[in-house]
């Protein structure tokens, strides 16, 4: 089974519902291990993913054959993987996912499993998808689009019922690979040609000039990776550096920097200055200076292994700009880490919203008297937005807040000052950036 593309995807779903891990560390760590082609390596993948964003949709399916049996995660994992084959992809013949389905359940258990496996998946055959309730009440949305009840709820409250709704069908749809272009050393039309004569349709961002876009392919294994002419990095979190009106003297603190991505395209803007990035733990510093050393960054960037909430204490010397791109949810990345959904709980957004502040508390006496201080998050909700900012301001009347540098294409996502990217509005994680300059 060590080459099996089901029992693999079986193997990382396990891992990630068990663990609370994240699907993509864990399908690249599997892959590695593993000899599947390019193919097969897709359709696990696909599987995995699958079944994360509609996790709660294919539980609904299975509850009238499980109920009342207390299954294993891997078990449990393996009849979620085996719906979503039958019921979400048609090139698959069912009788081939039933046959290898019921060999994982016995090659990983018994044949007392393979029999239960048999009776489950035979049944849904039988009997076909269960039909989800078309209301708009919670429970039937939350059900239709594999999301839990308070987040629904939630969503609703702060962005009413036909948002909601178009939110919630845009996150469990595919999401597709953005890089950042190094334009110190490439403009994005020329890397255009460079990867499309190797296959890949690129597209220009819809929200960011040194954006592109591409649906699919390995983009980190090519030469152009390699030589720095690009990093990864998803389209939203782009509009982060542009809206600190970095200097090219400006001295920058990017204080939850790892992996790098903003740090390195603060560096981009800078020529005598430099920016120091923090992170708590130490391993991701090394991330970021190999990040910045690959893009010839490596001169512009210092790290420090740091909590954030200690940087009065460490730092003599005051900064023209700080990035405070805080520890969130990332209810904004669903799309990509589906997991996400099923791991959060309504308390974590004010005990991150305590930690995003004691963050912006613990930084305020580092900026200098005209510089700006840029609160970055991946998410929408209010909680870890628009309430940290009014708390903030409330707290630091030494602060003001000043309108979002941003493109003229988002003026509609700028409200009161801040930006605020929905998942559904350009294809992207969601996002919000807010900035504010220091008085006298």
């Amino acid at each position: 089974m060590n080459n099996n593309l089901r029992a693999l995807a079986v193997e990382a779903l396990t891992r990630v519902l068990k663990n609370k891990a994240y699907s993509n560390i864990e399908i690249n760590n599997i892959l590695k291990n593993s000899d599947l082609s390019d193919a097969d390596s897709r359709l696990m993948t696909n599987i995995v993913y699958g079944v994360l964003q509609h996790k709660l949709t294919l539980e609904y399916q299975l509850q009238p054959y499980t109920t009342g049996k207390n299954l294993d995660y891997w078990v449990k994992a393996l009849l979620m993987s085996a719906i979503y084959q039958m019921q979400y992809l048609d090139k698959i013949p069912d009788h081939a996912v039933l046959n290898e389905s019921v060999e994982i359940a016995k090659y990983n258990g018994n044949q007392g499993l393979g029999n239960l496996v048999t009776a489950v998946l035979r049944n849904y055959q039988r009997h076909g998808a269960r039909p989800i309730p078309k209301d708009d009440s919670v429970k039937s949305l939350s059900i239709k689009f594999s999301t839990p009840e308070w987040l629904v709820d939630l969503l609703i409250e702060q962005q009413g019922l036909k948002k909601t709704k178009t939110v919630l069908e845009t996150i469990n749809q595919p999401s597709h690979i953005s890089i950042r272009v190094n334009t110190k050393k490439i403009t994005p039309e020329e890397l255009i040609e460079k990867l499309s004569d190797k296959g890949f349709e690129m597209k220009n961002s819809l929200i960011s000039p040194v954006g592109l876009t591409c649906h699919s392919g390995n983009l980190v294994d090519t030469e152009e990776f390699r030589d720095g002419l690009f990093t990864i990095q998803d389209e939203s979190s782009m509009l982060v550096a542009p809206a600190m009106d970095i200097k090219p003297d400006s001295s920058v603190l990017d204080t939850c920097a790892a992996p790098g991505g903003k740090t390195t395209h603060i560096a981009s803007y800078l020529t005598t200055g430099s920016v120091m990035a923090l992170d708590i733990h130490k391993p991701k510093t090394r991330l970021i200076r190999e990040n910045g050393q690959r893009l010839g960054y490596g001169d512009i960037i210092q790290t420090r292994a740091l909590d954030a909430r200690k940087a009065q204490d460490e730092f003599e010397s005051e900064f023209d700009r700080i990035l405070v791109d805080a520890p969130c949810s990332g209810l904004g990345l669903m799309r990509r880490k589906p997991e996400l959904k099923y791991f959060r709980e309504p308390e974590d957004l004010m005990n991150l919203q305590r930690i995003q502040l004691q963050i912006l508390d613990s930084i305020t006496g580092l900026l200098k008297i005209g510089g700006q201080l840029v609160f970055s998050a991946c998410t929408f909700d209010a909680e870890e937005n628009e309430d940290v900012v009014m708390k903030f301001l409330n707290a630091h009347d030494n602060y003001e807040l000043v309108p979002v540098k941003h493109e003229k294409s988002l003026d509609k996502n700028v409200n009161d000052g801040v930006l605020k990217l929905l998942p559904s509005d350009y294809f992207t994680d969601g996002f919000f950036v807010a900035a504010f300059r220091r008085k006298k």
